[in-house]
């Protein structure tokens, strides 16, 4: 497991600066791709703690979990009926089937590009593709803040197919000291 903070002018930036970073400045969507492309792990979970609209000033942190089992046959049919509804996009967000997380889903590029997990998708999906999914991820998420918890990550053991989560609560999650609210805004 390997934490992170990202740091910009030696200082480290806060949950908010990052939803707008990745909704309006592509040099920081573009480094935060190339960071995570760049891991060792052939493929991995990514879990943030849990923030509501108080906790948006907290410094913005995250853990990458090794997770190799997630690296096996893609499901190409898993989101097939979002797709169809978005031919032409990059990326697509919908609720899940339970109402309790919405899902941020890259479509396929291509016949050949599929996206079982995170790692795979930053390092092969076309670098648009990749943009786009970092600006939606600012964009929903920002759009989902309030006074009520989110988790956002993403899990993929029961789905073969990448999808982040914008959750209620942590359902799939692997770090539990993300699994709880935090105790204060400064931390």
């Amino acid at each position: 497991m390997l934490r992170f903070q990202v740091v910009e002018d030696s200082q480290v930036v806060r949950f908010a600066d990052v939803l707008e970073l990745w909704q309006e400045d592509t040099e920081f969507r573009l480094w935060f791709t190339e960071m995570l492309a760049a891991l060792p792990f052939t493929a991995f979970r990514w879990e943030t703690p849990p923030v509501t609209a108080s906790t948006l000033s907290r410094l913005f942190e995250f853990v990458i979990i090794d997770s190799p089992t997630l690296d096996r046959p893609v499901d190409r049919g898993a989101f097939a009926e979002h797709f169809s509804i978005v031919p032409h996009e990059a990326v697509v967000s919908f609720s899940n089937l339970g109402r309790d997380a919405i899902l941020i889903v890259p479509c396929p590029a291509s016949a050949e590009l599929d996206y079982c997990h995170l790692a795979d998708f930053v390092r092969r999906a076309p670098q648009a593709q990749v943009l786009e999914f970092w600006k939606t991820i600012g964009s929903v998420m920002q759009k989902r803040v309030s006074e009520q918890p989110v988790w956002l990550s993403t899990a993929g053991a029961g789905v073969a197919w990448l999808h982040v989560r914008l959750d209620d609560r942590p359902k799939y999650y692997r770090y539990q000291p993300y699994c709880t609210l935090p105790t204060s805004e400064s931390k």
